[in-house]
């Protein structure tokens, strides 16, 4: 009865709860990414201008529009605010409303992509501020991605079944995936401190691989991690050129990785691997 009644609600107002909850949410990411790497509780105060310290009213804290209405500046004081805060806001319920499109509000993946996103955007915005990606996200990310393994099961491609008859249980395909992200990273780490004679992955990094092995599986994740190294490839090097000291200060791979994990929960690494022309790796593939 339950579920029929549901079924009755237009499509329409599923959108507008999941534009809505993803503009609230994306509103306390903003708090979580400001607060975290300073240490402040992100729950307690309430939210107050970073200038003047003041208590902001409900009402001057409604995403994206208090942000309009006020044009980016406080009312008590007249500071300017950035207008990242409003996009984080925006790009949050827009990326709701693409999950509530592709696969349903009530749905389990629905609920597991946008989780990983705001994981992932909260370490995009802190490692590139801050170059950090802080151990409270990673142990939190990475337990709620073994959880999601279970309430939205992982298993291995069609191409690797046959070799594991039978397939492992999900728990453990999603610890399997956890584990070759902390194997795959921490190689690099290694190898790069042996070559190159500094730190080529940080600590921060490696755990971060770990969640999004736990959350991906160890397919999914291997897709994740070669794309961000595309990305890497492409804004990174430039940027690292043109810097002066010949282009060995770091830079945030967190951000690369975040991207790249959050595209392939969305579209899945066949599409990935599709969009790139590299059938030959999809693992739909029969010999």
């Amino acid at each position: 009865m339950v579920a029929e009644a549901f079924m009755e609600i237009p499509k329409v107002f599923f959108s507008l709860w999941a534009v809505a909850l993803g503009l609230l949410i994306g509103s306390f990411l903003n708090v979580v990414i400001y607060r975290l790497p300073l240490g402040r509780s992100i729950v307690s105060p309430p939210s107050a201008c970073v200038n003047c310290n003041t208590p902001l009213h409900w009402s001057l804290n409604l995403p994206v529009f208090s942000y309009l209405l006020l044009r980016g500046n406080c009312r008590y004081c007249g500071s300017h605010y950035s207008p990242r805060y409003a996009l984080i806001e925006l790009v949050t319920g827009a990326f709701f409303f693409a999950c509530d499109f592709r696969f349903g509000l009530l749905s389990a993946e629905f609920w597991k992509a946008t989780s990983l996103f705001c994981l992932c955007l909260v370490v995009f915005f802190i490692d590139y501020d801050h170059w950090i990606i802080p151990d409270s996200i990673n142990i939190f990310g990475t337990v709620l991605g073994l959880g999601f393994s279970l309430w939205h099961p992982l298993s291995p491609p069609e191409i690797l079944q046959s070799m594991l008859d039978p397939a492992p249980p999900s728990i453990a395909w999603s610890i399997l995936g956890a584990l070759f992200g902390l194997a795959f990273f921490w190689s690099i780490s290694v190898i790069g401190l042996a070559l190159a004679k500094q730190e080529a992955m940080g600590g921060g990094d490696v755990k971060f691989a770990i969640l999004i092995g736990a959350y991906l599986g160890p397919t999914e994740a291997l897709c994740a991690f070669l794309g961000s190294f595309f990305l890497g490839a492409v804004f990174a090097i430039p940027m690292l050129l043109a810097r002066k000291g010949g282009g060995k200060d770091p830079i945030p791979f967190g951000t690369f990785m975040a991207v790249a994990a959050v595209a392939v929960c969305y579209f899945g690494a066949d599409s990935i691997l599709n969009l790139l022309q590299l059938e030959f790796l999809s693992p739909e593939l029969h010999y």
